[in-house]
């Protein structure tokens, strides 16, 4: 319902609280889906202690406010839905609300930074995620990570990884 609405979100990993101010750019099952202008944030729902609208921005709570009638996506849609449905996210969210074990999936390839159960953190790339464990690669080891236990899900650029990686050598 609030796709694209600027929030500000608190959430717990562990005994730290995340301020996280982004918009919302996917929401799914059992997680949510935050964007700035570097970073991708995953949320799942059981971490988030509460969330708001900042003070001063307009809540977008009618769809009418966006509507764009599109003959042809109109003409996709009624020609083609499968293929038309699957090659758009926004259309795939409305369509099939994605768990979060399913979207991350989608970002294979994408390096993370992984917050789990009490005060562990990780990071690496995402290597694959399945129902039970999430799977990151850094260099020559494989780390899977229980599902359950995540509460805090941020993309991070290579640079970055590469720092983490120097620092923890040393």
């Amino acid at each position: 319902m609030k796709r694209n609405q600027q929030v500000e979100v608190y959430s717990k990993a562990g005994g730290k609280t995340f301020y996280t101010e982004g918009k919302v750019s996917a929401i799914g099952r059992n997680f949510v889906m935050i964007t700035d202008l570097k970073d991708r944030i995953w949320i799942p729902f059981e971490a988030i202690e509460s969330a708001n609208i900042p003070f001063g921005i307009p809540n977008y709570s009618n769809t009418h406010q966006h509507f764009i009638y599109d003959n042809n996506l109109r003409e996709k849609l009624v020609r083609d839905f499968g293929k038309t449905v699957s090659q758009r996210d926004v259309l795939l969210q409305q369509f099939n609300e994605e768990t979060f074990h399913t979207n991350l999936g989608r970002w294979k390839g994408t390096w993370v930074e992984i917050y789990y159960l009490d005060d562990n953190k990780t990071y690496g790339k995402l290597d694959g995620a399945t129902k039970e464990v999430i799977s990151v690669a850094r260099l020559n080891n494989k780390e899977e990570i229980p599902l359950a236990s995540i509460t805090y899900v941020k993309s991070i650029r290579f640079l970055q990884a590469l720092s983490k990686m120097f620092k923890l050598g040393k």
